[in-house]
């Protein structure tokens, strides 16, 4: 396992759509010895995965906001280094709530870990996670906490750059403010006119629609737009 941070770097560089970086993901894990993986974007308002966990782990999870409560995610956001995690070694330390946690997901296979979060832009995280059914896992040497890093940026941006549809993810929601400028939008309106059409000042118009891209964790009001038609949101 000496290798798996090169193995993840060297997926950044694989060409391909959203499908091909999920089967490079599959592989890497697999060569690694682990059974899972989970990249989670953790955004200010809005947090998405994609992950080859069992699929009714993954509703669950977002179901009962167990984004909230995981412990793996909260000691990410509080080291954002690399670590090695086990449910049983954090056992006399956890809460009642996140025991269960860790029962439930030993249920689908997920036992213990390596995680590494990184920082990303406008104050969101990004961390990938290679998880195991084994109580404790053993690994040869020592994290490198700068090599592990690098390679999980280089992953985001790869990810991102694929535009990869989340295998589960917070339910997103609009306003009805922000819903019905949307809609406008959507309709070839210009900020402009449906500041007019609506009655309001153009800038409460653009502070809106910017608050929904960022939650939405997109680039572009075309990509929001795009978003918000397909979750039948306007």
């Amino acid at each position: 396992m000496q290798h798996w941070l090169d193995k993840l770097t060297d997926l950044a560089a694989i060409p391909g759509d959203e499908n091909m970086v999920k089967q490079a993901l599959n592989a890497v894990t697999e060569l690694t010895g682990f059974e899972g993986y989970a990249y989670l974007n953790i955004q200010p308002n809005h947090s998405s995965a994609l992950s080859n966990y069992h699929p009714e782990w993954q509703a669950e999870y977002f179901r009962r906001r167990f984004n909230k409560l995981d412990p793996v995610i909260k000691r990410a956001q509080t080291l954002k280094r690399a670590f090695v995690w086990s449910g049983d070694w954090d056992k006399p330390r956890l809460s009642p709530e996140e025991q269960s946690f860790f029962s439930l997901a030993a249920d689908f296979g997920i036992r213990s870990g390596i995680t590494i979060p990184i920082r990303i832009a406008h104050g969101a995280l990004a961390v990938f996670t290679f998880a195991s059914s084994k109580q404790t896992i053993d690994i040869d040497r020592e994290i490198d906490p700068v090599a592990a890093a690098a390679a999980i940026a280089q992953l985001h941006t790869r990810i991102q750059f694929s535009d990869a549809t989340p295998s589960a993810e917070e339910p997103l929601r609009l306003d009805p403010k922000g819903a019905t400028y949307l809609s406008w939008i959507a309709n070839g309106k210009t900020m402009d006119e449906v500041a007019d059409l609506e009655g309001v000042k153009y800038n409460s118009v653009r502070v809106k629609i910017e608050h929904a891209r960022k939650q939405f964790n997109v680039h572009t009001i075309a990509h929001l737009t795009a978003i918000a038609i397909r979750k039948k949101l306007i």
